[in-house]
């Protein structure tokens, strides 16, 4: 067992001890937060307990963009979200989008001093095109290799959201990845993993080949521990960063600064877009449709009638934003689509003028149907619990009954299509945008689980990823959320109804620069960690 795991165990012991000295008055401390058995060039740092995807991109590791820390990517975004290149100092697209042509830098070189080539990128792709399931790249045709540093990517049809891909997508050494590679993962990034232990801790080293600017911080380390226990491991000198929930992030520890960073990392309620019966089952074989969530009058009273900012207030202690779809804020989003809402009254005449009739108790039917459905959401997963709580409380000032199921995500898998979900999402791109929303990937696991199906909006999202100009599919993705008539959007037929989007809060010794950081994407974990590369130590910081 690691010093780290021991340690922790006992702080877990005597977590209210430690809340109870935090609270009496301090007299005689040092000045400067005290640190545990560390020079200022290393770090320990806990975001969670546990760490998602370790390393193996066919576990979708970078998806979130942590891959940067370890491996290094085609291209890359900047924290205002342009694309640039980091292994591919250039790149083309042709005319007709089909093919993307990389010119690779020569000084980048895996953690074993080999370098990184492009039978390597290749091999990555063709790797996770073959594996099929954390990557879909069914897209790709066919890769060439022209010299070491020099590849072409050729598509079966344009793709303009490949750049998702290519920014996401960590590249593994071809002669050393295997089915063990999360135990000794090779990359080419600034950090290199030295030792990993599932469960207890992560530890990285300076990679001594890579090819940029050295690093600050020599060494550091994720222990993996609960929010409250990691707080206490704070407060005693343990660890130095940490990732603190909404309800934590109030807390006072001495010598700390709280981060409050923008995030587009969404919350929402799914609701089935189809009658039930329409459609017989999912291709998972599970059943599809839902005759009130279907009803675009339940879906708008919703969207207009919930009060965002009282959710964000109760839910999420204020550390957020109301959100209004899975892109906001993003170079793709159409602002319009922020409406106001808390439109209490006006979202009960139109259920009214729907069909909907109020009852003496103040719910509401359509002949004999009830507008109740319910809503599924996974019990380890506290904050979507307390926003299933606030979104059916609220709900039944509209009349609207929604029952809650506590559940997990295999169970969720299953009812996905019939059932509402405390849904999340939240990404750099506009691939999310066009899985949740085209007929083609209805129900395809995670894509478009409503069965959404507007042919408008299908053919806007058509053109946007059909475009090789980046910048005109901006504008098709804007059309597809609002034209003016229709659009999936809080102004259109939406079928999801996003509630909040959460501000990533953390708390960490004042003397660390955590540099700039951009628009967070969904999930905690990583998000902060990402330009680990950049950050600093400043004895002047107060």
């Amino acid at each position: 067992m690691s010093k780290y795991l021991k340690y922790f165990s006992i702080v877990t012991v005597l977590l209210a001890s430690f809340v109870l000295v935090a609270c009496q008055k301090q007299t005689s401390q040092p000045k400067e937060r005290a640190r545990k058995q560390r020079p200022k060039d290393e770090l320990v740092v806990s975001m969670g307990a546990k760490l998602p995807h370790e390393f193996d991109p066919k576990d979708r590791y970078g998806i979130h963009n942590e891959g940067n820390i370890t491996h290094s990517t085609l291209l890359k975004r900047t924290p205002d979200l342009k694309i640039t290149g980091e292994l591919a100092k250039k790149y083309t697209i042709s005319k007709d989008g089909l093919t993307w042509t990389f010119d690779l830098n020569d000084d980048f070189k895996f953690s074993n001093g080999e370098p990184v080539t492009a039978d390597d990128v290749k091999f990555t792709y063709d790797m996770l095109k073959a594996d099929g399931k954390a990557w879909d790249l069914t897209f790709i045709k066919d890769i060439d290799v022209l010299d070491k540093d020099t590849i072409a990517i050729h598509l079966t049809e344009a793709h303009s959201t490949f750049t998702a891909q290519l920014t996401e997508i960590p590249i593994v050494p071809k002669n050393h990845y295997n089915d063990n590679y999360k135990s000794n993962p090779i990359g080419s990034g600034p950090y290199m993993v030295k030792e990993y232990k599932a469960g207890e801790q992560a530890i990285f080293v300076r990679n001594p080949y890579w090819h940029g600017k050295k690093p600050y911080f020599k060494k550091w380390t994720w222990v993996l521990l609960d929010e409250n226990t990691a707080l206490a491991a704070l407060e005693s000198g343990d660890v130095d960063m940490i990732y603190a929930t909404p309800e934590l992030a109030d807390k006072k520890v001495k010598g700390t600064r709280l981060l409050n960073i923008a995030s587009n990392d969404v919350r929402g309620i799914s609701l089935p877009y189809v009658k039930k019966g329409l459609i017989k089952n999912s291709p998972d074989g599970y059943p599809v449709g839902n005759d009130v969530t279907s009803d675009p009058a339940i879906r708008k009273a919703l969207t207009i009638g919930l009060n965002r900012k009282k959710v964000l207030d109760t839910v999420l202690n204020g550390y957020g934003k109301p959100a209004y779809s899975i892109i906001d804020h993003t170079p793709f989003w159409e602002p319009k689509t922020a409406i106001k809402d808390n439109k209490v009254a006006k979202a009960k005449q139109l259920l009214t003028k729907a069909g909907w009739q109020e009852q003496a108790d103040g719910t509401r039917k359509k002949g004999d149907l009830k507008a109740e459905f319910d809503l599924y959401y996974p019990t380890n997963d506290q904050l979507r619990a307390n926003l299933a709580v606030e979104v059916a409380e609220q709900a039944k000032a509209l009349g609207i009954t929604i029952k809650l199921k506590a559940s997990n995500w295999d169970e969720m898998a299953t009812k996905a299509h019939d059932s509402a979900l405390l849904y999340a999402g939240g990404r750099h791109h506009a691939q999310q945008f066009y899985e949740s929303h085209h007929p083609d990937l209805a129900g395809k696991g995670w894509t478009n689980i409503t069965f959404y199906n507007n042919p408008t909006v299908t053919k806007y999202l058509d053109k946007a990823m059909a475009s090789s100009d980046l910048d005109k599919a901006n504008k098709y993705w804007k059309l597809a959320q609002w034209d003016g008539e229709t659009g999936a959007s809080t102004l259109g037929d939406l079928p999801d109804v996003w509630l909040v989007s959460l501000n990533h809060t953390y708390m960490g010794d004042k003397r660390i620069n955590v540099g700039k950081q951009g628009i967070h994407s969904h999930g905690h974990d990583w998000s902060l960690l990402t330009n680990i590369a950049d950050w600093t130590w400043d004895e002047s910081a107060k």
